[in-house]
């Protein structure tokens, strides 16, 4: 069996359980012949066979993660920030039904979906998204109805290009960085060291399984914990340290008075970058075709990115439902919200580096970014 075969059985698999946690009580769900739920400790008990699977499909897609064509890259980038939100939301969806099961509530007058993070409904873009069901959305802002025809107009065809992208991207991972790093800004030194110290720790262990709550309340801190991982293997377990020192040293700099935009512009040079290639596009003696090139894939770029972008802020939105949660059912509840959030925040601004090519964020080189593409299409011998 091939990886890609493996990946996408494992994918498969894994959403036919979760549309079968989320399908109405007792009616049959269409996959592979199974039923969904129609007790509390039915649902305990197929979250439970759920878990390992999720395990498994965050490792299949972390391996794939090592291909070096960017393209896969980027597919599984988005699948695990996809299915890191699928597993938030498994986790919230538990909670409100172990609520329910504490407080007497019949499963069948039970709305869980309702109070909930999510339904099927909803949670359905998340699956079809790991399972290629639908094409990660690239579109290209149109800058002309057609390509220049002459070398002068695609000189400034690609200057603008180059200038609009690495703006857009300095803007967009400041404003969901600073999302991100606010969560996180009113604990102090002794807390952020704990909360950096968690990135080199298994936090299965931390959470536990607690003899005093339910087998729900513990799938709870399960799927929880499914989600952290996923995360974790985004970024890279090697780099998650790395990140969170990073990522303190940046709210530190915010709490003295300077703006995430500003510190961000200093690592990424933008304006140095912009110029620079400003230059070699007005210096370069490259065919058109090269410089035609060079626009359509600095245009792709900023699209690419945004797209991860996006599913990190679906994240960060369902962080936040989590800070609702007891101790009890969540423990050190507190350290591991702000954990995610500066995984998340360090992830898009370590990406933002990697998609301008910024020579003092090398800590990606996963995709070839603005400069390179540039560089690679006019620089001739």
């Amino acid at each position: 069996m091939n990886t890609s075969f493996s990946v996408q059985e494992v994918s498969q698999n894994y959403a036919d359980r979760v549309r079968m946690l989320f399908t109405p009580s007792g009616a049959p769900t269409g996959e592979r012949g199974g039923r969904s739920p129609n007790s509390h400790q039915d649902l305990a008990e197929q979250a439970e066979n759920l878990s390992p699977v999720s395990a498994q499909l965050t490792q299949a897609l972390a391996l794939q993660l090592t291909n070096t064509d960017p393209n896969v890259y980027f597919q599984t980038s988005v699948k695990l920030l996809a299915k890191a939100l699928t597993d938030l939301e498994i986790s919230a969806y538990l909670y409100q039904a172990a609520i329910d099961e504490e407080e007497g509530i019949s499963w069948s007058q039970s709305n869980i979906g309702e109070r909930s993070l999510t339904d099927l409904g909803r949670i359905e873009e998340n699956l079809q998204v790991i399972l290629n069901q639908i094409e990660i959305n690239l579109q290209i802002a149109e800058r002309g109805t057609t390509e220049p025809t002459d070398i002068p107009t695609a000189r400034a065809d690609l200057s603008e290009t180059v200038a609009d992208t690495l703006n857009s991207i300095l803007e967009r991972a400041s404003n969901t960085g600073e999302s991100a790093l606010s969560r996180v800004m009113g604990l102090g030194i002794a807390e952020l060291t704990q909360v950096v110290g968690l990135f080199g720790m298994d936090i299965a262990e931390l959470l536990g399984q607690a003899e005093n709550v339910t087998h729900l309340y513990n799938a709870v801190r399960e799927f929880f914990n499914r989600a952290y991982e996923s995360v974790i293997e985004l970024i890279g377990q090697q780099l998650a340290q790395t990140a969170g020192e990073q990522a303190v040293e940046w709210i530190n700099e915010i709490k003295e008075g300077a703006s995430l935009s500003t510190i961000l512009e200093k690592l990424y040079l933008t304006q140095q970058t912009n110029q620079e290639l400003n230059d070699l596009a007005a210096s370069s003696e490259a065919k058109l075709e090269q410089f035609i090139t060079s626009i359509k894939g600095v245009s792709r770029l900023e699209p690419a990115y945004y797209q991860q972008i996006r599913w990190a802020e679906k994240i960060l939105k369902a962080v936040k439902w989590f800070g609702t949660i007891s101790m009890t059912v969540l423990p050190q509840g507190e350290l591991l919200i702000a954990s995610l959030c500066i995984l998340i925040g360090a992830y898009v601004i370590f990406l933002g580096g990697d998609y301008v090519d910024s020579p003092k964020m090398t800590h990606l080189d996963r995709v070839p970014g603005v400069r390179r593409v540039v560089e690679t299409n006019l620089v001739t011998v």
